[in-house]
């Protein structure tokens, strides 16, 4: 296994996918691999400390804190929610235009925090959606990366809660409940009942140690180009869809909790039960999501042929895949092109990280599959 992956990251490092990657897998006794090829940042190399923007990794670190207050019972998952989050309850569908005018009505079905872990609540995300990308270009709303209320609170909504599937910007409502539940902001709590826990030492809303920090890099017609990019350091609003930074090392100890039942080294972050709850299927079955906006993303398709779902944590495959992936491992990944998976039953979890827009390279997303394939031979 060792030396296929080593040699999968070097065949990928020589056909320009990036600038750099490191990947990790464990099964139930521990890691199994851990390696990387290529630069962080055109000098340094890639290790299992290297900090990179987690993006929408971050969703399933949000879920389970949700998850820890629904078993606290701060939290129904199918109480409305509109008492915590006074701002969605306001929300409107956005049907599409007339002309240049958008067809707004109010929302009918009240959102739960089951509909907004499993992206069946409405929210959407503008590259996902042309009507929705263009209202917030219209009205002057924030985008998710500036990191502030606004981006979510003066959104509308893309069609009415629990009547459909999409990808959207349920976890930043997830993360903003958590902070009001909690009476702490966001940043507080995820130390405090899960990097703590589990001793997640470089996984932060922020920069743990910029010496170690990876850069991102953009793929154009003319090769790789670093690009700029950095979330705000004191941002308006905690992220919970994306706002984190961590490291390969980091993530693969929170995916070997999930794995072993919610437990990990002695610290029991989720009870068993809910853990098998929110494994399951949430959602209705989906397949490519198509993209608007190709700066920012490919189509997402992370299985191609394979019909998937949402857990309460992720993305769940409905069959079995061609890597040998049970059903319902949960997986999914982050805007910058890192991927992970984890089974139910602990015996395997993997992460993929580079940093690399636009999301959903196809070629990453082969690396990844290669690379679970090795680990599961």
């Amino acid at each position: 296994m060792t030396t296929t992956i080593d040699s999968l990251l070097a065949k990928a490092l020589d056909n320009g996918v990036a600038a750099g990657f490191y990947a990790m897998a464990a099964d139930r006794d521990g890691v199994v691999y851990s390696s990387g090829a290529g630069t962080r940042d055109g000098t340094a190399p890639w290790a299992e400390d290297t900090v990179a923007w987690l993006a929408s990794m971050t969703k399933s670190i949000v879920a389970v804190a949700a998850l820890q207050l629904v078993e606290r019972g701060l939290i129904d998952l199918d109480a409305p929610t509109a008492d915590i989050l006074p701002e969605l309850a306001a929300a409107q569908v956005l049907e599409g235009y007339d002309g240049d005018t958008p067809r707004l009505r109010p929302v009918r079905t009240p959102v739960t925090l089951r509909m907004l872990l499993s992206h069946t609540a409405g929210a959407g995300y503008a590259f996902l959606s042309p009507d929705l990308a263009r209202y917030q270009r219209e009205n002057r709303i924030p985008t998710s990366l500036e990191c502030k209320l606004a981006s979510i609170a003066e959104s509308p909504l893309v069609y009415e809660p629990g009547s459909g599937t999409w990808y959207g910007t349920g976890l930043e409502w997830v993360g903003l409940a958590v902070s009001r539940l909690t009476g702490r902001d966001l940043a507080t709590h995820l130390r405090e009942s899960v990097f703590d826990p589990l001793g997640m030492v470089d996984t932060a809303f922020g920069i743990a140690d910029r010496s170690r920090l990876a850069t991102v890099q953009a793929k154009t017609p003319d090769g790789l180009v670093t690009v700029p990019f950095e979330l705000p350091a004191e941002p308006e609003f905690f992220s919970g869809g994306g706002g984190l930074y961590g490291t390969p090392r980091d993530y693969l100890t929170f995916l070997r909790m999930l794995g072993a039942g919610g437990v990990f080294d002695g610290s029991e972050l989720l009870g068993s039960q809910a853990l098998a709850d929110a494994q399951r299927s949430h959602s209705a079955v989906f397949g490519r999501l198509a993209s608007a906006n190709p700066a920012t993303s490919h189509d997402i398709d992370l299985l191609p042929g394979t019909p998937v779902s949402w857990s309460l944590l992720g993305m769940r495959n409905e069959k079995r895949t061609p890597q040998d992936r049970p059903v319902g491992t949960v997986a999914w990944a982050g805007g910058a092109n890192c991927y992970y998976w984890v089974d139910t039953d602990g015996a395997t979890a993997g992460v993929l990280f580079t940093q690399l827009v636009p999301f959903a390279d196809p070629s990453m997303i082969g690396l990844f599959a290669d690379i679970e394939q090795a680990v599961r031979a």
